[in-house]
This record gives C-alpha cells, sequence and structure tokens, in this order.
C-alpha cells in the first residue's frame, strides 16, 4: 500500500508539472501570435492600445461620492460670498436644489467602472414608509434619465461645472437693454488694441529736432506777447474819461 501511495503521488506530481508546462506553452503561442498581430496590423494594434489606455485612465479618475460633496459646498460657499444682486439665478436654482436633496438624504451615487452617476431618490435610504419599500411602487427604469443630476468623468461633475458657468453675472439685470446690447462678442471688446494703447502710454516720447524748434520759438514768443498785452492794457486804460 505505502509503494503504491508513492507511485501515486510520484504520477500525480508528473501531471502537474506536465499540466504547468502545457499552460505555459499556450501562453507563450498566445503572447507570439499577439506580437505576429501587432507586426502585420500595426494600426488596428495602435488603436486597441489607445482604447485600453484610455479606459484604464478613465477608470483610475472616476470621482467618488465624497468629491461630488465637496464641489457641492464649494459651489455653494462660492454662491454665498456673492451679493444676490450679482448671483446667476440658473447657478444659484441648480445649487439650492441639490443642497435640498442633500439634507433630505435623497442623493444617490453609482458608479459604472468607466464614469459615475449621481441621481435623485424619491425617499431617503432610511425611511421606514411603505412606498419607499414596495418594489411595485418604486420609481421606473424609463424615468431613470429624469432622475439623473450630475455625471462624474475624468475626475470632474460635468453638469455642476456647467451650472457655475457665470455664476456672478446676474442676466436679469440686462433682460430690459435692447438685443443687440445682451451679448458681446469678442469682436466688440478690442483687447488687443486697448492693451497695445495701455502700452504705449509708458512709452518714452522722442521729440524731432523739427519739434524741438519750434518748441522754442513757441517759449520765446510767450515773453513778447506777455509785453505786447501789458502795453495795451495801459493804453487802453489811458483812453478812459477821467473825472
Amino acid at each position: 500500500c505505502r509503494w503504491q501511495a508513492a507511485l501515486g503521488r510520484q504520477m500525480g506530481r508528473g501531471g502537474l508539472g506536465l499540466w504547468c508546462r502545457s499552460l505555459l506553452q499556450d501562453y507563450a503561442d498566445a503572447c507570439r501570435d499577439v506580437a505576429l498581430g501587432v507586426k502585420e496590423r500595426p494600426g488596428k494594434a495602435g488603436l486597441y492600445l489607445s482604447l485600453l489606455a484610455g479606459a484604464t485612465i478613465c477608470s483610475l479618475h472616476v470621482p467618488c461620492d465624497a468629491s461630488f460633496e465637496s464641489s457641492l459646498l464649494e459651489a455653494s460657499g462660492a454662491l454665498l460670498l456673492l451679493s444676490p444682486w450679482v448671483r446667476n439665478g440658473t447657478s444659484e436654482g441648480h445649487v439650492q436644489r441639490l443642497m435640498k436633496l442633500r439634507n433630505q438624504g435623497r442623493l444617490r451615487y453609482q458608479s459604472l467602472v468607466f464614469f459615475s452617476l449621481v441621481y435623485q431618490a424619491p425617499f431617503d435610504a432610511e425611511v421606514a414608509l411603505y412606498q419607499a419599500h414596495c418594489k411595485h411602487l418604486k420609481p421606473r427604469w424609463m424615468d431613470f434619465p429624469a432622475r439623473t443630476l450630475d455625471v462624474g468623468f475624468l475626475g470632474r461633475w460635468w453638469v455642476l461645472s456647467s451650472k457655475m458657468k457665470d455664476s456672478d453675472i446676474n442676466e436679469e439685470e440686462f433682460k430690459h437693454l435692447p438685443e443687440h446690447l445682451r451679448t458681446i462678442s469678442s469682436r466688440n471688446l478690442h483687447s488687443a488694441a486697448n492693451e497695445k494703447l495701455f502700452e504705449e502710454k509708458y512709452k518714452p516720447v522722442i521729440l524731432t529736432e523739427e519739434q524741438i524748434e519750434r518748441a522754442e520759438k513757441e517759449e520765446q514768443q510767450q515773453p513778447l506777447q506777455g509785453e505786447s498785452d501789458q502795453i495795451f492794457l495801459h493804453y487802453s486804460y489811458s483812453l478812459l474819461p477821467r473825472g
């Protein structure tokens, strides 16, 4: 019995070694085929590698729920620093809605490997109401796009960022202006010409010889004009009747 057990163990070891060698051989053949395919079709291989690298980068930079809460609080703080008269109504309304849902516990976060979603739930997760736990009363999947609040991709929450753009510009202040004054394009600013004029005022003034001679002549004529004015005033005063 001992000899049979030893022989079985020996065969088992030999079988395991054979299985490992065949597995390594399969991997080597697969790597060889991949290298041959890359050599034959470099464009296709480059496209696959680019897609793989892009997917890896996206998955590594998926924002988490803590980053959304931090971005939301930062946006709320930025609006609080602004006067109510200059706040953008769209930015303030969106942030106020998110803050209300956050305080009610109705914000949900879902990671989808390459991006993440923040969506709205009808109830708090700890609510014990019948409507919150009945499967027949839960929101349908067809309504999910309408409940989506933000999309996180490449470390950024895109909807919140777009809503906070120009958050310090109140569009209501300009609604009474004519249509052509409500929008300003880059051509209306003339920033390049203004900057050029602003820089030119610091340049030294260079006068030509002709300008210098003209200035000297004007300085010489000023005393003569002053003397002639005094003589004219004295003569006019002498003509006045005395009595």
